[in-house]
């Protein structure tokens, strides 16, 4: 049970840094380190716990940390106990959460023990770059724009800009989009699928020089465009987003893995997706996010991998 309850008040946490000084004895992974009425806390419980609680490796942790931590386990197995003692264990909710957590924890175990054994290789990870190569670069183009509220308003822009008015001097002027009346109207640089569809389809038609001859409309309103530069981005590194491209096969690799033990159960109550969906629904580009649960693996989607402009301030949509 004490396995499971690492969620606690943040005053139980408090309270156990306030515990005893003196430094918990070292031990081997099944010795205990400590004991609460008999129960023992072993070194590989502490271990566990001393991660998760840090993010570090349990074995660099200074004393006063490591007896704090372990005073936070002891408090852990005091109220453990006492929900054993009031049988919490067998009434709701607890029950049906407790069966719930062994459940995803024999699910993780299940996944990593299958990446252990079938891992993806590095030549597969290099083929997918090569790939997926020509996704990763693109053109990016440099604007200005005006957002006004009204289509008159934006053809009256267009007639002073022909009369030779300044661009950015009327986006200071006239431009509703936040911060307009500093940056003249000025997006910086930018690729189109940033952009929403209208505002991108406009800016892919023009050339350096080209500004809008007559409005372009978007949720937002309207809009005068100016197009001052373009630039082809090559793909990134494969140093780069290798381990993008690792995480989305390997979450590809264990989808499959599930797909096979879909294909060899009985399955009932529930309108299964075939492995056929299910591939269909990954063959978009690598995903950003970290490796996750089983739980995770089995619930979120895939997305697309950043591309060569990942890390730069993101651009506000047209």
């Amino acid at each position: 049970m004490r396995k499971i309850l690492f969620t606690l008040l943040p005053a139980l946490l408090l309270l156990a840094a306030c515990e005893g000084n003196s430094p918990a004895p070292a031990a081997t992974e099944e010795e205990g380190i400590a004991s609460v009425n008999g129960e023992a806390i072993t070194e590989a419980e502490f271990n566990a716990y001393a991660e998760r609680r840090t993010g570090s490796d349990p074995a660099a942790l200074e004393p006063m940390i490591r007896e704090q931590l372990l005073n936070e386990l002891v408090n852990i197995e005091l109220l453990a106990q006492a929900a054993a003692a009031d049988k919490l264990a067998e009434k709701s909710p607890l029950k049906e959460q407790l069966a719930f957590q062994r459940q995803t924890a024999m699910a993780d175990a299940a996944m990593t023990a299958y990446l252990e054994k079938n891992p993806v290789p590095e030549e597969t990870v290099r083929a997918e770059y090569e790939k997926r190569k020509a996704e990763l670069s693109g053109t990016e183009y440099k604007a200005r724009h005006i957002l006004v509220e009204d289509e008159a308003t934006a053809n009256d822009l267009i007639a002073q800009l022909e009369g030779g008015a300044d661009f950015a001097e009327l986006a200071k002027a006239h431009s509703i989009e936040p911060g307009a009346d500093q940056s003249g109207g000025d997006l910086g640089w930018f690729s189109p699928a940033q952009m929403v569809p209208q505002f991108a389809a406009a800016v892919t038609s023009m050339q350096p020089g080209d500004r809008s001859q007559a409005p372009v409309q978007t949720q937002f309103g309207w809009h005068v465009i100016a197009v001052e530069d373009k630039r082809e981005v090559p793909p990134p590194p494969f140093e780069q987003v290798a381990p993008q491209i690792q995480r989305f096969l390997t979450s590809q690799h264990v989808q499959s893995y599930i797909n096979e033990l879909r294909g060899k159960a009985e399955i009932s109550g529930v309108e299964t997706e075939t492995a056929t969906e299910t591939e269909n629904a990954a063959e978009s580009a690598p995903a950003q996010a970290d490796e996750g649960t089983a739980e995770e693996t089995a619930a979120e989607p895939v997305t697309e991998p950043t591309d060569a402009a990942e890390g730069e301030e993101s651009k506000p949509e047209a």
